[in-house]
């Protein structure tokens, strides 16, 4: 062994060459063997997903998400700063997350799939207006007009404005797109279809892998992360070059449960996370995709100076917001276990503007139950404008909060799903744009003008009083159930024992309905001395014209149907013979007091002009339900006859939900 030895060295004084090549041999083999892995991490990662073309059936969605998880508050922490690449983050992972995706490891090759584009199905009815989908590539940074606000068919149409944003800011340098998605269950589907566009557009500009620069884009390198929001907010992929990393992340978003949208705080802790706590440099670009208005808008102002502080832009792909509400409908099918049927959950949609402007009174004879939340309600038995508030009435507009946010920063807004109705003239809602000021310089608006004063007024007291001024009860019968006044106990009752009731349900709905007059007659009594005429000639706003003629036209229309009613009730025990047992008051043109005739008058002149001034959008529609039912009473008096039993059939339970047995309902 140790001539062997001696001889090597003998060796290597012969040939000193031996030496370097030796030393730079071992070096390059254990330089490669540390860079193998982060190569294979990186390069060898592959989406594994399959997508089936669901045609019309995306206009829903299914409660079947891949994984259901509360999302961590975070408080005033830093979001996780350990890389996720293309899954979840080490915070997650702890609670204990099952795989959302199969792991590329050990999977034949021909099971292994991109997410490939698939023929565009549309998601709602929604047409252009306002601006062509897309827009054109711009590297603006200012406060953007409402030429930057659009409506798209879906998805899929609606990121065009985005992947034409991302183009812009490449041209200027390198960017960072920071992909914030509402992480609720309701909008599983769109981030799936999302990622699948994106997928296509990433492909197109040469940023799916890791590339030196992005292909014919000035080289400017595009770094792309993903981040989750609810009640709390969550990176799930931080920045990349590798455009598939995101793309994997935008399908893998845990589903938060809570049923909070916490968007201003969501953007705001995007800016800390990136700006404040990492120190990046890039272009910053935020593009937020989400269903709802979000439950922190008071916090709108503040967000938007961070994000000019920030040099930050926020694309907003949002929903249209209900007509002059703040809570909405949302789509939802249950799932197998409960029917499979679909059922409306209200949301928060709204509203579309600064202030309130649209009068909060019920249709009435479509009330003949008290005003109360309903969580959910069946679509079978739902129109599509609602019930007798007109909940699903949209406004052709996104929430104001999101618009504004979009508009101040620079960015665009985009409402992707379900628009505004055939039945109205989308052309035309363009001369109705809300402004997008701030809330305080709106209201300084509002004060100089006795018409829009008056608009404002009528909104807010009609909302807060909601209770007092719900429809009067229209069906007098049966007893009904305490914990649904949807629902009967019973549907019979003796003629004896409807008497003793009706008696004192009549009185009860008389006083409340006295109540509710002298409250509008004073809403209006301020006004009467005021010449309307004039001053809606003077408004230059067509979006305050109808507003006003709606308010003021149902505000005659109320007081006109509560003369009539409470003279209704004043003759109704009249009407009642020895046998009735159901009463029920309906809509007649027959005026039985010459205030309410008078009143029926004015209201029907006010209206009738604001469906022929504004016809073609949701104010004259609003209108015209008005006029569609009568102002007068009529009492009809019956016999409901005593119900045959049925011998050995079971009777279904109530429910204290309303809803079937078995249905979970989720928090959207």
């Amino acid at each position: 062994m140790r001539n062997t030895l001696a001889e090597i060295r003998e060796h290597l004084k012969d040939h000193p060459w031996l030496i370097s090549m030796i030393f730079h041999t071992a070096a390059l083999l254990v330089m490669g063997l540390w860079v193998f892995p982060d190569w294979m991490d990186r390069e060898g990662q592959l989406i594994t997903a399959s997508f089936a073309d669901l045609g019309d059936q995306e206009s829903s969605f299914s409660l079947m998400p891949i994984a259901a998880i509360e999302m961590p508050e975070l408080g005033d922490s830093d979001l996780e700063d350990e890389p996720v690449e293309t899954s979840l983050t080490s915070e997650l992972a702890e609670l204990d997350l099952p795989e959302l995706m199969p792991s590329a490891e050990g999977v034949e090759a021909s099971a292994l799939e991109k997410l490939l584009p698939t023929p565009e199905t549309r998601l709602a009815s929604i047409r252009k207006m306002m601006a062509e989908v897309g827009g054109s590539e711009s590297t603006e940074r200012s406060e953007s007009t409402a030429e930057q606000i659009g409506a798209a068919d879906g998805i899929e149409s609606a990121t065009q404005t985005v992947e034409n944003a991302i183009r812009g800011e490449l041209k200027q340098g390198d960017t960072l797109v920071v992909w914030l998605l509402d992480a609720s269950i309701s909008l599983q589907l769109n981030r799936d279809r999302m990622a699948r566009r994106i997928r296509e557009f990433y492909d197109e500009i040469g940023a799916l892998s890791r590339p030196a620069t992005s292909d014919g884009i000035e080289k400017h390198r595009l770094f792309s992360s993903v981040v989750a929001f609810g009640k709390g907010i969550q990176e799930v992929s931080r920045p990349s070059l590798v455009g598939v990393n995101a793309i994997d992340a935008m399908t893998r978003v845990p589903v938060d449960t809570s049923g909070v949208e916490n968007t201003m705080a969501a953007v705001d802790g995007v800016l800390e996370h990136y700006r404040s706590k990492q120190r990046r440099k890039e272009r910053l670009m935020v593009v937020l995709l989400t269903d709802e208005s979000g439950d922190d808008v008071q916090k709108l102002e503040y967000t938007i100076a961070n994000c000019r502080k920030s040099e930050a832009v926020v694309h907003v792909l949002g929903p249209t917001a209900v007509m002059g509400m703040q809570k909405g409908l949302q789509r939802w099918t249950a799932p197998a276990a409960g029917g499979g049927a679909e059922y409306f959950l209200t949301v928060d949609r709204g509203p579309e503007s600064a202030v309130p402007q649209r009068i909060f009174l019920p249709y009435w004879h479509e009330a003949d139950v008290p005003l109360k939340n309903v969580k959910m309600q069946p679509v079978s038995a739902m129109p599509w404008y609602g019930s007798a508030y007109r909940e699903r009435v949209l406004s052709g507009f996104g929430p104001y909060a999101l618009t504004r946010l979009a508009l101040q920063t620079g960015g665009t807004f985009t409402l992707y799903d379900d628009g505004v109705s055939d039945q109205y003239d989308v052309g035309k809602l363009r001369q109705y744009m809300p402004s997008y000021r701030s809330v305080t310089d709106v209201r300084l608006s509002v004060q100089g003008s006795l018409l829009r004063s008056f608009v404002v007024q009528a909104a807010d007291w009609t909302m807060q009083e909601k209770e007092q001024l719900a429809a009067p009860r229209m069906l007098f019968m049966g007893k009904r159930s305490p914990i649904d006044p949807t629902q009967f106990t019973a549907m019979y009752v003796t003629p004896a024992e409807f008497r003793s009731r009706f008696s004192v349900a009549i009185k009860r709905e008389r006083a409340r309905s006295e109540e509710a007059l002298e409250a509008l007659d004073q809403l209006l009594e301020d006004s009467q001395t005021n010449d309307w005429r004039a001053l809606l000639e003077g408004e230059e706003s067509a979006r305050w014209r109808a507003a006003f003629s709606l308010a003021h036209g149902r505000s005659l229309a109320s007081m006109a149907r509560y003369h009539e009613y409470i003279a209704a009730c004043d003759r109704a025990k009249n009407a009642i013979q020895s046998d009735t047992n159901m009463v029920t008051f309906m809509p007649s043109s027959r005026m039985n007091t010459s205030p309410g005739a008078a009143l029926a008058e004015h209201a029907t002149q006010v209206l009738s002009e604001c469906v022929s001034e504004h016809r073609g959008t949701p104010w004259a529609e609003l209108a015209n339900w008005e006029l569609e039912k009568p102002f007068g009473i009529e009492i009809q008096a019956r016999s409901f006859p005593r119900p045959t039993p049925r011998i050995g059939v079971p009777r279904m339970p109530m429910s204290r939900s309303g809803g079937g047995a078995g249905i979970s309902v989720p928090s959207l």
